[in-house]
């Protein structure tokens, strides 16, 4: 995303290292002590809350086939709650942020590297800038940064919430630096946690950031629904259109200038224009309730349906025909008070994923891991038990690739589990 009027200019491969000049928008420089900083997104991994800032669900490299079977390859539990997705980076080390501000490195074998308490409150999910550097922003209106390690910089840029909800997820950019928020706040900050820029939204919004890149704008949806965008360096923010109430989950930018979110009481798939500012209905779920957010692969859009007595995996195209369906798993109908059917309610659920192949990859609120591809579904039962008693979240976090044919099954209480496919196919 080099698209921010301070971006360091880089030749090269993205990650190359440049001296930053000294500018007034810029972060400061001491001349004395020139400071070597490394630009651009590294490939591979999962950098951010769905993969990348356009929160696409996108992963980079393959996910295991369903034909071939699914096997766990390690398990590694960390002394925390895990309420947010961790990232992982090029090397297929793994970070998770615990819900008390723990961060925990896990290499790509399962053994844990390091561990730092961090006192963070209600961490938000946090991002790899350029240089693996891992930050978060908490509901103390504080942006800490994490590397090997040890606490790098911290910084208060935004207004505490009373409430404490889990802030937004933030925004890496290609010059190394990063955009955090609180509910209200957003700001852009320099690779060593200096502020550049700031501004306000007018109501509050909890769901991640999306760089829509081509358009050089971060783009904020509030909890009423309204799109906002930001470009960093200006005062304010501009409200472009409205998805005509609250989105499930994170919306997605589906190319340069289109955003999508499972809207209308989850029975509609929105898309706004954020160039005319305009809003349509892509997609009406023929029964039952779409489940967000949606996952964008190969031009298609990947939802989960949640029916009285099931759950299924649906594509849809940019006209909004379906493509595919795959039937992931059944449980018994909703039971009213008088013994009759009763109304649907949304199960927890847990965002799926997908590859370019358009295998993907999901969750079940039975806390079973699963794979579809080929119209072929596989599941490992019991990856993430859920606790006893009624089920106010998923028992799964959330599924991040972990290099070619693997990825990460991340369990709210604490475990990590490494999913791939079977050392032999299946006969």
């Amino acid at each position: 995303m080099k698209w921010l009027p301070w971006a360091a200019a880089a030749s090269g491969t993205a990650g190359a290292a440049v001296v930053a000049a000294t500018m007034a928008a810029a972060q400061p420089t001491d001349v004395q002590r020139p400071r070597t900083l490394v630009v651009g997104t590294p490939a591979g991994g999962a950098r951010t809350d769905r993969i990348d800032g356009a929160r696409s669900g996108r992963s980079q490299t393959s996910l295991p086939l369903a034909q071939t079977g699914l096997r766990s390859d390690w398990r590694t539990v960390v002394s925390a709650t895990l309420d947010v997705a961790p990232v992982v980076d090029a090397r297929g080390t793994t970070y998770a942020v615990g819900s008390r501000g723990e961060v925990f490195a896990v290499a790509r074998d399962g053994s844990e590297r390091w561990k730092v308490p961090t006192g963070g409150l209600q961490p938000s999910t946090p991002v790899l800038l350029s240089d693996d550097t891992l930050v978060f922003a908490d509901a103390a209106g504080e942006a800490v940064a994490v590397r090997e390690g040890s606490i790098r910089w911290r910084l208060r840029f935004g207004r505490p919430d009373p409430a404490r909800p889990i802030p937004p997820a933030p925004l890496a950019l290609d010059d190394g630096g990063v955009v955090v928020a609180t509910t209200r706040d957003l700001a852009a900050l320099d690779s060593e946690g200096h502020e550049r820029s700031r501004t306000t939204l007018s109501e509050p919004t909890t769901v991640g950031l999306v760089a829509a890149g081509g358009l050089g704008k971060v783009v904020a949806v509030t909890a009423t629904g309204a799109v906002w965008t930001w470009t960093p360096g200006c005062a304010e923010m501009t409200r472009v259109a409205s998805f005509g109430g609250p989105i499930d989950d994170t919306p997605v930018l589906a190319d340069d200038h289109t955003l999508l979110a499972i809207a209308g009481g989850r029975t509609h798939l929105v898309a706004v224009d954020l160039v005319r500012g305009t809003t349509t209905t892509r997609a009406v779920v023929p029964a039952g309730l779409w489940l967000g957010p949606p996952s964008m692969g190969g031009g298609l859009t990947h939802l989960l349906i949640q029916a009285p007595t099931s759950e299924l995996a649906v594509t849809v195209d940019p006209s909004g025909a379906e493509a595919s369906r795959a039937l992931l798993t059944t449980h018994p109908p909703p039971i009213g008070p008088d013994g009759g059917p009763a109304a649907l309610v949304p199960l927890p659920h847990t965002p799926i994923l997908v590859d370019g192949a358009g295998t993907l990859a999901f969750a079940t609120a039975e806390g079973g891991v699963g794979v579809v591809s080929g119209g072929v579904v596989d599941r490992i039962a019991d990856v993430c038990p859920p606790p006893p008693g009624p089920r106010a979240t998923a028992p799964t976090t959330a599924l991040v690739p972990l290099g070619p044919g693997a990825f990460i099954a991340t369990c709210r209480s604490g475990a990590l589990v490494a999913v791939q496919a079977n050392a032999q196919p299946r006969p």
